[in-house]
């Protein structure tokens, strides 16, 4: 037998308690075990392995090489036993089936509450697991089997991955109310290159389409600042600090109070597609198969391949 499969949870949240305190006392009571007891189960993990896996100073521990190894990985064994008890107890309690979700920004804010709530209501023993990604990274949790369905930009679908339409999304220059293009009510992207940009941070399909664009216009996109969200990036605008580009339900209530002000983008771009995915190698149970035709019954399209 292993004299890893000899370790047991407690020693594992010891560990990892440890390490993220730097001090063996300060661990021990965080998991409530006496300094004492710590110290030995830390000592007989190492005896177990042969190897040291903590060095003892007199400002409190720091982890070797194989420390820091076997840290990630009791990291990695603790998420797996959390996900393990909280599924059993979703059966526990009655769930059927548990989906997990990955979606972008714009879908989570503006489509799928109302989507989800319906069904939901409908179906009160399944479960959703909903996470927020940008779309170039829901792609690649897709193309690699690690989700079970994800929602993002069109654009960014990779090989191997089943889609279906899901919404479209329209994207919008936004604008301090002052500022010299708050008059136009249609724009074209390059015309707006001049000024500084609010924008979205690396990874975004908003922010590649902006830079892809400005790319093609043979000129650079000036980001004067860069921010996480929808409202930071109409609040920052509101303030002057730059313009930016937002889907249009995302600035609604901006525009409602008249804080800033909006143009269309003339661009092709500017309208995209949203889509809903899943991997191609992976079989869908009933109730995945159902929510997908659930959220895509508005669209009537069958499914399509990357």
């Amino acid at each position: 037998m292993s004299q890893l499969s000899q370790i047991d949870i407690t020693a594992l949240r010891l560990f990892i308690a440890i390490a993220q305190a730097g001090s063996i006392s300060e661990g021990a009571a965080r998991i409530h075990l006496s300094v004492a007891a710590a110290s030995k189960r830390i000592s007989d993990i190492e005896s177990r392995i042969g190897v040291r896996l903590l060095r003892r100073g007199a400002r409190g521990i720091s982890l070797t090489p194989a420390g820091g190894a076997f840290h990630q990985k009791a990291l990695a064994m603790m998420q797996l036993a959390d996900t393990m008890e909280e599924e059993l107890s979703d059966y526990a309690q009655g769930v059927e089936d548990r989906i997990g979700i990955m979606a972008n920004a714009a879908s989570i804010l503006h489509f799928l509450p109302s989507d989800l709530a319906s069904y939901l209501g409908a179906n009160p023993r399944l479960r959703v697991d909903l996470q927020e990604q940008t779309s170039l990274r829901i792609a690649e949790l897709l193309q690699s089997n690690q989700t079970d369905l994800g929602i993002f930009d069109a654009d960014h679908t990779p090989m191997g991955v089943h889609t279906r339409p899901y919404r479209e999304d329209r994207l919008m220059l936004v604008t301090a109310r002052g500022h010299p293009l708050a008059r136009y009510k249609h724009i074209d992207f390059a015309e707006t290159l001049k000024y500084d940009y609010v924008g979205l941070h690396a990874g975004t399909a908003i922010l590649t389409k902006m830079t892809q664009s400005a790319g093609r216009a043979g000129r650079l996109l000036r980001l004067r600042i860069q921010v996480n969200s929808f409202d930071a990036v109409c609040s920052m605008v509101e303030s002057g600090i730059g313009i930016g580009i937002v889907p249009i339900r995302a600035a609604q209530i901006y525009l409602d109070l008249k804080r800033i002000a909006a143009a269309e983008l003339d661009d092709p771009w500017a309208k995209r597609q949203l889509v809903l995915g899943w991997p191609a190698q992976r079989h869908l149970t009933p109730g995945a198969t159902n929510l997908v035709e659930h959220l895509t019954r508005t669209t009537g399209t069958a499914p399509q391949t990357a």
